[in-house]
């Protein structure tokens, strides 16, 4: 067997159809996104403090679906290589996960602005039009606007950038894998993750903001930047490298040893960046931000994928909350910042700060109550909406497979 074999070699006891881990790191994602939503309610955070950027950081959960996949979807795609249907079932299993809950919340919003608030209409025309919605692609609205694109009142999209880079991602990356021989696709994966931060500091030019003497214009091209899947594709090839080594079972010894190290080093230089050396500390790290992510999400895949032993192991993700939060967080995702105005109104306005006031207290108060609402619709969703749906990709099928399949977008992922 020699180093390509792409035949994974399991570990004692690991089911080959599902790694309850990468369930946990779903579960972990989406704690780390909602914090950062909701934590934001009531202005108390203040602004550029060691607390305030450290509380506000879960935005970083959005790589960890990122690297998670990658890792997934590179997988199935190596493994269904040689399936005549390769190209047929992936789409369909992916549309039957991923469209429902997606044009369905869509629909539901056009309705708000047709019944609810007509006054909308108007606001959500020209750069701003819908469409950039319904055709996946808001983060390129967004950077045709240079900012975030509006929303109905009653329903917050700006989230759904990442669902637009996961679907843009799926129209590229299958025909890769199909026509690219896997010893060049670890190649094409490596020369993404080391042309990352190269590119990140690249796009905001691109896109027409990059020179700091133009504030408005540098912001709007670093968050153009931060949207795009072009800057994505790091972390999404990071995901797909550790896809390929996983299944090597004369590489993945050798580089099993080095996820705790890497975890480590980097999750301490994150924190470490996201509290005391960010913008004007004496020693600014910010620009490391987007690699010390993508190191840290690949490490954390790779332990929740079967990897390293001892405290640290897979089974610090395969926790049963993180299990189940792993298991609605598509839901999760969509519903719990898009109904932020509807918990905003009901939650903070309509009885919170009435009882709690403005201050941390309220702001807490709020978390877990949006947070709870969240959980509650993505288990009726899943239950009445999303499971019956999902049952149907028992219809669609690759054939034999050698590896676990699992689902796969920003939160569930998605």
């Amino acid at each position: 067997m020699t180093a390509l074999d792409i035949t994974r070699h399991p570990s004692p006891g690991e089911s080959r159809r599902h790694l309850p881990g990468l369930d946990g790191i779903r579960g972990l994602a989406i704690l780390l996104v909602m914090l950062s939503h909701f934590i934001v309610v009531g202005n108390n955070l203040g602004t550029n403090t060691p607390t305030s950027r450290f509380l506000h950081s879960g935005y970083l959960g959005v790589d960890l679906f990122f690297v998670l996949s990658g890792f997934l979807i590179t997988g199935i795609l190596i493994d269904s290589k040689t399936s005549p249907a390769y190209f047929r079932v992936f789409y369909l299993r992916r549309a039957l996960r991923i469209f429902p809950l997606y044009y369905g919340l869509l629909a539901v919003s056009s309705l708000t602005v047709i019944f609810i608030t007509p006054e909308d209409r108007p606001l959500l025309t020209g750069n701003d039009s819908m469409a950039w919605y319904w055709l996946y692609a808001s983060n390129i609205g967004m950077a045709v606007k240079g900012d975030w694109l509006a929303s109905p009142t009653w329903v917050g999209l700006g989230h759904f950038w990442s669902l637009a880079v996961e679907e843009q991602f799926y129209l590229v990356w299958p025909l890769l894998v199909y026509l690219t021989p896997v010893k060049y696709l670890k190649r094409l994966c490596v020369v993404l993750v080391v042309a990352s931060p190269f590119v990140y500091m690249v796009l905001p030019y691109l896109f027409g903001g990059g020179d700091p003497k133009y504030p408005e214009a540098f912001a709007a091209g670093n968050r153009a930047t931060y949207v795009s899947t072009l800057g994505r594709l790091g972390v999404l090839a990071a995901g797909g490298w550790l896809a390929i080594i996983w299944r090597m079972p004369g590489a993945w010894p050798k580089f099993n040893h080095l996820l705790i190290p890497c975890a480590v080093v980097s999750g301490a230089l994150l924190l470490l960046e996201r509290t005391f050396l960010a913008d004007g500390s004496f020693l600014d790290l910010s620009f490391m931000e987007p690699s010390l992510a993508l190191v840290l999400g690949t490490a954390c895949v790779g332990l929740a994928a079967g990897g390293a032993s001892g405290p640290l192991r897979s089974d610090i993700f395969a926790t049963p909350v993180l299990r189940w939060l792993g298991k609605y967080s598509y839901g999760i995702y969509v519903y719990h910042h898009a109904l932020k105005p509807v918990w905003q109104y009901f939650l903070w306005d309509g009885w919170i700060t009435r009882v709690f006031g403005t201050g941390w207290p309220a702001t807490l108060c709020y978390t877990a109550s949006a947070t709870t609402a969240s959980l509650i619709l993505a288990w009726l969703s899943w239950t009445c909406f999303e499971g019956p749906i999902l049952s149907l990709k028992s219809r669609f099928s690759y054939g034999s497979r050698k590896a676990p399949e699992s689902d796969a977008t920003p939160s569930s992922l998605s």
